[in-house]
């Protein structure tokens, strides 16, 4: 056992011990209001995407690109073989557009989705950051970009005829980073893509 130290009763005895207890009270304080860091995206499981269509327009949409990490993965859906949507973000931060397949006939599906903070009518011959979301259903991982690396070329915007208030958007994606994993996983990269989807919004 440590021997105990006798406490000073003298005034300057007083005076510093309350100085050292309101030293330490402060360091406390400044500890409790440190920001702390955002947590990270949620893992795909839960994740719950709308109803993904093939992706059968006036023309065939489609998603050509590569996508990076520990193999690489050629990408060339089309028709068919693509499913995709697109709806509104909530409280009004733009739109989304999905994209899911089946790598080489895989059972699982890769989706990926694109937030892009801009409204329909802006969208045609403009360049904007975007969120990137990559989930691998056949490993339950998940890799998310919230902005800032990615950026989406939109070249085209047509209305469709066969559904009120449905367009097929055409673009390009380029990202100028990885995408980080959550969970440690390790962090994938996707090359420069050409993309065509469909994007429906809700009646206003």
């Amino acid at each position: 056992m440590l021997p105990l130290q006798p406490t000073d009763t003298t005034p300057f005895g007083v005076l510093a011990n309350l100085a050292g207890l309101l030293t330490a009270v402060g360091l406390g304080a400044l500890v409790l209001v440190q920001r702390l860091p955002p947590p990270p995206p949620a893992p795909a499981a839960g994740f719950a995407a709308p109803d993904l269509a093939p992706c059968v327009m006036d023309r065939d949409g489609y998603w050509r690109g590569r996508i990076s990490g520990a193999g690489t993965l050629d990408l060339d859906w089309r028709g068919t073989a693509l499913a995709c949507a697109g709806d509104a973000r909530p409280g009004g931060r733009g739109l989304r557009l999905y994209f899911a397949g089946h790598p080489a006939a895989a059972p699982e599906r890769l989706l990926l989705i694109l937030g892009i903070a801009a409204g329909i009518d802006d969208l045609a011959g403009h360049e904007y950051p975007v969120s990137v979301t990559l989930i691998d259903e056949a490993s339950n991982l998940f890799f998310h970009d919230p902005g800032g690396r990615c950026f989406a070329q939109v070249n085209t915007v047509v209305p469709l005829s066969d559904q009120p208030r449905s367009w097929r958007i055409d673009g390009e994606l380029y990202c100028a980073g990885a995408l980080a994993a959550v969970g440690g996983a390790p962090s994938v990269s996707i090359g420069d893509t050409a993309w065509s989807g469909r994007l429906t919004l809700a009646d206003e």
